[in-house]
C-alpha cells in the first residue's frame, strides 16, 4: 500500500515534467531540422518558413525550456511548470503557423514567469550566482519583448545568447561558492554579467557596445574555467571526468566566442562573426555543458537514473570536432567545411539524444528525489541543482 502510495505521488509530480521536456524535446528536433535547412542539406521537413525559426527553436524553445524545466523542478511550486509549457508552447505556435503575437507572446509570458521564480529564489535564499542566474533571466525576457514588439533577429539573438549563459556561469558559481571560493570572485563574476548584459542592451542603440558585451564573456569565461573545480576533477576517472572535460571545453568556446566579440563584432570577418559567435556560445558552450550536467539534471527532473556509458564520449568528440570544421569553414569561406561541420554538429546532438534517451530507459527507477551530497561532491560531480534554488527535485 506504501508503495502504491509512492508511485502515484512520483507519477503526479513527474508527468507534468515529462510534459515539458517532450516539448523540449520536440521543439530541439524542429530547430536541428532547420539547421540542415539553413545548411542547405537535405531535411526530413521543409520550408523556408521553419529554417526562418532555427534560432528561435534552439535557444527559447529547447534551452528555454529546459532551463526553465530545471528552475521549476527546484522552486517545488506548481506554477513554475508555466514557464517551460509556455516558453515551448510559444515556439510550436509558431511551427504551426499561429499568428506571431501569440507564439512570441507566450514565449514572453514563459520568461516572465521563470523571472518571476529568480525573484522568488532570490527572496528565500539571496546569492551572487542566483542574481546572475537573475540577469540571463531578465536577457531572455527583453529579448522576447523585443521581439514581440517586432524587432528583427539582429537585435534579440544578442540577449537570447546571454540567457543560457549566464544560466550556466551562474550555477558553476554556486558549486564554486560551495568550494569556498573567495568572495571577490562571486564580485567580479556578477559584475562580468551585469557589463554583459549592459553591453547586449547597448547594441541597440550603439553598435560599439560589441567593445562591452565581448570581454566581459571573454572575462567570465577566464574567471570561471580558472575557479571551476573541473580544473581538478578532469585529471579523475569515468563520469566525473567526463563532466569536467565537456566543462572545460564548454569554457575555452565561450572564451572565443568572446574574443570574436571583442575583435570584430557580429558583423566582421565578412560576416562569419555572427555565426561564429552564435555556435560557440549555444553549441560549443551551452550544449557541451548539457552533456556535462545531463547526468545530474535529468534524473532530478525524471526520477530515473542516468549512469555514465563510455559512449558518452562519441557525442563529445562529435561536438567538438564539429564546430572546429564549422569555424574553419567559415574563416576559409569553404562551403562544404561549413556544411560538414554543421552536419557533424546535429549528428552529434542526435547522437546524444538517442543514447541518453537508451540509458535512462534501460535504467532503474530513482525512488527518492536525487539530492546532492556534501559539497565537495556536489561541485565533483557537476551538480547544477544548487543550494540557492532548493537543489531537490
Amino acid at each position: 500500500m506504501e508503495t502504491d502510495r509512492l508511485s502515484r505521488a512520483l507519477t503526479s509530480r513527474v508527468a507534468p515534467r515529462l510534459v515539458a521536456l517532450a516539448l523540449g524535446a520536440a521543439c530541439i528536433l524542429m530547430g536541428l531540422n532547420a539547421a540542415l535547412l539553413r545548411l542547405d542539406l537535405p531535411a526530413p521537413v521543409n520550408g523556408a518558413e521553419l529554417a526562418a525559426l532555427h534560432g528561435p527553436l534552439m535557444l527559447v524553445g529547447f534551452l528555454g525550456t529546459v532551463i526553465a524545466l530545471e528552475r521549476a523542478v527546484a522552486a517545488r511550486t506548481p506554477w513554475a511548470f508555466l514557464a517551460p509549457l509556455g516558453s515551448a508552447a510559444g515556439c510550436l505556435a509558431l511551427l504551426t503557423g499561429a499568428p506571431d503575437v501569440v507564439g512570441r507572446g507566450l514565449m514572453t509570458g514563459a520568461a516572465g514567469i521563470l523571472c518571476a521564480i529568480y525573484l522568488r529564489v532570490h527572496r528565500r535564499a539571496p546569492s551572487a550566482a542566483v542574481d546572475v542566474e537573475a540577469m540571463g533571466g531578465a536577457a531572455l525576457l527583453l529579448g522576447d519583448v523585443l521581439w514581440l514588439g517586432g524587432r528583427g533577429m539582429e537585435d534579440v539573438v544578442p540577449l537570447w545568447l546571454l540567457f543560457p549563459t549566464l544560466t550556466i556561469i551562474g550555477e558553476r558559481l554556486e558549486l564554486a561558492r560551495i568550494a569556498f571560493l573567495d568572495e571577490m570572485v562571486e564580485t567580479v563574476v556578477e559584475a562580468l554579467s551585469g557589463a554583459a548584459v549592459l553591453g547586449a542592451c547597448l547594441l541597440l542603440i550603439a553598435p560599439g557596445s560589441h567593445l562591452v558585451v565581448g570581454p566581459a564573456l571573454l572575462g567570465l569565461a577566464v574567471v570561471m574555467a580558472y575557479y571551476d573545480v573541473a580544473r581538478r576533477t578532469v585529471r579523475l576517472r569515468g563520469g566525473v571526468r567526463f563532466m569536467a572535460a565537456s566543462m572545460l571545453a564548454g569554457y575555452v568556446w565561450l572564451a572565443l566566442a568572446g574574443a570574436v566579440w571583442s575583435l570584430w563584432g557580429l558583423q566582421g570577418l565578412n560576416g562569419a562573426a555572427y555565426e561564429i559567435v552564435i555556435h560557440c556560445i549555444t553549441v560549443g558552450f551551452a550544449f557541451s555543458m548539457i552533456l556535462a550536467h545531463a547526468p545530474v539534471i535529468i534524473p532530478a527532473i525524471v526520477h530515473r537514473a542516468l549512469p555514465y556509458h563510455r559512449l558518452m564520449w562519441l557525442p563529445y568528440v562529435l561536438l567538438h570536432a564539429g564546430l572546429v570544421v564549422r569555424v574553419v569553414g567559415l574563416l576559409a569561406e569553404a562551403s562544404a567545411a561549413w556544411k560538414v561541420g554543421g552536419a557533424v554538429g546535429v549528428a552529434a546532438i542526435l547522437v546524444f539524444m538517442v543514447l541518453t534517451l537508451g540509458r535512462v530507459l534501460t535504467s532503474g527507477s530513482i525512488r527518492k528525489p536525487v539530492r546532492v551530497g556534501p559539497p565537495a561532491a556536489a561541485a565533483a560531480s557537476g551538480s547544477t541543482t544548487s543550494q540557492a534554488t532548493g537543489g531537490r527535485a
